[in-house]
């Protein structure tokens, strides 16, 4: 198994329940022995969490059940002599699952990788803590209102759900807990966040009324909020668009969306448009017993469509696949997977959150109600009960008293 992702931990967690020992030799490999819950790392970016509350040791599950661990790069898959070739050697197999997760999609544009902050390792919510308390400490000592206003400009790219939430904590962060501490800092003029993207609404994949409900949140926090508008290049001081608009920002942070695993690209199997690998609905690649995907490395048909790369959808297929590797362990009959989508759920800052449910009848909440079923979600979908526990108890301390504001970097 490739990958510790949602789709590889949740595997393991249901595979563990449906092979014994003695049927399998299980091997999870990953170039990290954590499992991060990417749902949550922007909190870790503005100081709500820290970073131990979204790392899961991916150890525990495995040496609980007899699995093996290996922490390596994985450089190729050698799909005719069944080999997994890695930083730390080679393994064979029998049946390999693809789920190296994604990566950040920069859609080639100018100076992404030089200037702009990401949003998707656990280094890269370190980085962005350290770079917001960063320009507040410079900010605070500078005597010059406009420079202080520079120092202070920051724009997110990408208003999906990771842009939208980003925006939301940050000016929560700014307001709630950096206010008292920075009294020669205007909170409400000098700090400002535009948040711009190329589609017609906020969240677009989402429920139309959760974007209503975000943009309308959105804009009483202050956001400058800027639709069908596109990046063209990010420089040192700013961010220009395809239609020849400068923004000046002292902080570009990218949320534009990811793309497919370039692991995928070397292996000779029917691919989607966007790269990902194309699983029937057993999750085998080009109808191979020995080689199956799932998650964000997968293009499971929905509809006419590939299901969205997103953590709901590679929790959902885990069970399924789970019942499927061993079926193919003891040779019997596969059972398809059907796709039963739950809703979404997007956080809007203190207390306040959208939240859309397929059933019944695509119910839409709002507010504190929302907000409430958004944090019960995620503190459900953590694993293991001391996560759950540390989760909880720094919500509660990042509630009733200041963020963690110590710059480490």
């Amino acid at each position: 198994m490739i990958g510790g992702g949602f789709a590889g931990l949740h595997l393991i967690r249901y595979l563990a329940g449906r092979i014994r020992a003695d049927e399998a030799e299980v091997t999870l490999i990953d170039r990290n022995n954590f499992h991060l819950f990417t749902p949550l790392l922007y909190q870790v970016a503005t100081g709500e969490l820290p970073p131990h509350a979204v790392a899961y040791p991916l150890r525990v599950p495995l040496a609980r059940h007899g699995f093996r661990f290996v922490r390596a790069e994985v450089a190729g898959i050698d799909l005719a002599g069944r080999v997994v070739h890695t930083s730390e050697g080679e393994f064979p197999y029998d049946h390999v699952v693809v789920a190296p997760g994604s990566v950040t999609n920069d859609f080639g544009i100018a100076g992404v990788k030089e200037h702009a902050l990401v949003v998707k390792w656990l280094t890269d919510g370190r980085a962005l803590r350290h770079r917001i308390l960063s320009v507040f400490e410079e900010a605070g000592s500078e005597p010059d209102a406009a420079k202080r206003k520079e120092l202070l400009s920051f724009v997110i790219v990408g208003a999906g759900p990771v842009g939208v939430e980003l925006s939301a904590s940050m000016r929560d962060l700014m307001d709630h807990t950096l206010r008292p501490i920075y009294p020669t800092i205007d909170m409400r003029r000098e700090p400002s966040i535009t948040l711009i993207d190329g589609a017609d609404r906020v969240v677009p994949q989402m429920d139309p009324r959760l974007s209503e409900i975000s943009l309308r949140r959105l804009r009483q926090l202050g956001t400058d909020v800027r639709l069908r508008t596109l990046a063209a290049e990010v420089t040192a001081d700013g961010l220009r668009t395809k239609d020849g608009l400068f923004i000046k920002a002292h902080t570009v942070i990218w949320a534009g969306g990811v793309r497919s695993n370039p692991l995928l690209a070397a292996l000779d199997l029917p691919k989607a448009k966007d790269g990902r690998i194309v699983v029937d609905q057993f999750f085998r690649a080009g109808g191979r017993d020995d080689v199956l995907a799932l998650g964000d490395a997968a293009a499971f048909d929905y509809h006419g469509a590939p299901l969205p790369m997103l953590a709901q959808v590679a929790v959902l297929q885990a069970p399924a696949a789970a019942k499927n590797i061993a079926h193919l362990v003891r040779r019997e009959p596969l059972e398809p997977y059907r796709y039963k989508r739950k809703g979404d759920l997007v956080a809007l800052g203190r207390t306040s959150a959208a939240a859309e449910f397929e059933w019944p009848g695509h119910l839409v909440l709002s507010g504190i109600l929302a907000w409430t079923v958004w944090r019960t979600n995620y503190l459900m979908q953590l694993v293991g009960t001391r996560s759950r526990a540390t989760l909880l108890i720094e919500w509660l301390l990042s509630y009733f008293s200041r963020r963690i504001v110590v710059d480490i970097p």
